[in-house]
């Protein structure tokens, strides 16, 4: 069964790292077209065949997921392991010139949290939006309307809608619009149109009709701009284009200061030149679990060590522990005090295996770590270590259920996306595919500590003594 997901493991990795680039401009060309492009073919196309991609990408991951038999997460790992040992390494006892792979640190979570976010807008955004203008402003739009102020001559049917914010008013309205010749007495027309106060006779409205067909009435607002958007076919209208834009802003906000932070918090060597701080060490346990998954627990040559690591403390364990290799930190160069917390410094653990763990070091196990650490090591000029990126295999290492909420979920952005008149099952379909995900979400979130705690009470790696 290893050896199977070992074969299987470079094409998910490279499947893994180009769903999840272009997963991302995908969406992000999909979202951006569907609020601000007018409707069009080339709108229609846009937003039709970045859904179908992104259709296809998951199907190809589940795929590839099923072709590899649904492995176990820990096999994944174990073979994520194995795969670094065999592309890096060094001579037994010295350490590598150079660091690869730690980028992955700052994409990795920067593309889940855009991604994750952008997976919760879309359905929504695409159910509440009209994909294709129809009725009478679509009819206006074809036979080449206009725009004109007009006065209101009567009003009746008036609907108050209360709500937190106050109340606006559904009235239908009056207007006489004028011949296209200029002559004559033009021809009565009404519309139905939301207002914040109710319409009175006598002040103006923006009317949109056809001056060559009269018949065909008219559509209007008390905001020329909404009476714009019905005529332009945009697929909101302003009120949801600036919600849901706000909230992509914000998101797109939160992407740079999160990636732009996570850099910060991540500073470790890169190059090793020799006169590094040196540790001999392995990996003995971990301490923390849910939320506080951050400490992997070294056994030195000089008594243990904490290293804060950047990613699942218990995963790093289970695959690689009693691992051995050597501690590394520059006290000197690495010191940053990230968002949170103490000033720590970045360390690194580089093991005799050829792969590398990045973390950094608390005050309290740096400063004693520093008077009996070794202040020169054998470093090897061709030698290269690799990150280990135990989420590279995510297409195989993800729980099942998960792999067939996405392919359901891109299913459904397909048929949100299709060029069709709008109906109720849209807007059904869009809140069910939003509410569904943050559900799930928030299970599997409650689901993965629970297990944590689970694991973290009955296994031997968890310990949580200090020096």
């Amino acid at each position: 069964m290893k050896d199977g997901v070992f074969r299987k493991l470079g094409p998910a990795i490279f499947l893994g790292k180009v769903v999840a680039w272009l997963a991302c401009l995908l969406v992000t060309v999909l979202l951006g077209c569907w609020l601000f492009m007018v409707k069009s073919t080339l709108r229609d196309a846009l937003v039709l065949g970045c859904a179908v991609v992104l259709a296809v990408f998951a199907l190809s991951a589940w795929a590839l997921r099923r072709s590899s038999g649904n492995p176990d997460p820990a096999l994944v790992y174990c073979a994520l392991a194995d795969r670094a040992s065999a592309t890096g390494g060094s001579g037994l006892g010295a350490l590598p010139r150079r660091l690869r792979g730690g980028s992955a640190l700052w994409n990795g979570p920067a593309l889940l949290l855009y991604g994750g976010v952008m997976t919760v807008i879309l359905p929504f955004a695409l159910g509440v939006g009209i994909p294709t203008p129809t009725g009478k402003a679509a009819e206006i739009a074809s036979s080449g309307a206009v725009v004109r102020a007009l006065q209101v001559e009567s009003v009746r049917g008036v609907v108050e809608d209360e709500h937190k914010n106050g109340s606006t008013y559904f009235c239908t309205v009056t207007v006489t619009l004028p011949a296209a010749d200029g002559a004559g007495s033009g021809r009565r027309a009404e519309f139905r149109s939301e207002w914040p106060d109710p319409a009175v006779v006598g002040e103006n409205v923006y009317v949109a009709y056809a001056p060559d067909r009269l018949e065909l009435g008219a559509v209007g607002d008390n905001v020329r701009a909404d009476v714009d958007r019905q005529l332009s076919g945009r697929a909101m209208n302003n009120w949801w284009t600036w919600i849901v834009g706000s909230a992509w802003m914000f998101l797109a906000a939160a992407f740079c200061y999160g990636y732009l932070t996570t850099r910060r918090d991540q500073r470790f060597p890169r190059r090793l030149r020799g006169d590094e701080h040196v540790l001999r060490a392995s990996i003995s346990g971990y301490d923390g679990y849910g939320a506080d998954k951050q400490r992997v627990c070294l056994e030195t040559s000089k008594g243990p060590v904490q290293l804060h690591v950047h990613a699942d403390n218990a995963k790093y364990v289970d695959t690689v522990g009693r691992a051995e290799g050597h501690l590394v930190w520059v006290p000197d160069h690495n010191r940053h005090g990230g968002r949170k917390g103490p000033r720590y410094t970045g360390a690194v653990f580089v093991s005799d295996a050829g792969w590398f763990i990045p973390g950094r070091l608390a005050p309290e196990y740096e400063e004693p770590a520093r008077t009996r650490a070794e202040h020169q090591a054998s470093v090897d000029s061709t030698g290269e270590s690799r990150l280990l990126d135990l989420d590279g295999g995510w297409i195989l290492s993800i729980p099942n259920r998960l792999m067939n909420v996405l392919l359901l979920w891109t299913l459904c952005l397909v048929a949100l996306a299709l060029p069709v008149p709008s109906a109720a099952w849209r807007l059904v379909v869009g809140i069910a595919g939003t509410v569904g995900l943050l559900v799930y979400g928030v299970y599997v979130a409650v689901s993965q500590d629970m297990a944590a705690q689970r694991q973290s009470g009955s296994s031997q790696g968890a310990v949580g003594s200090a020096p």
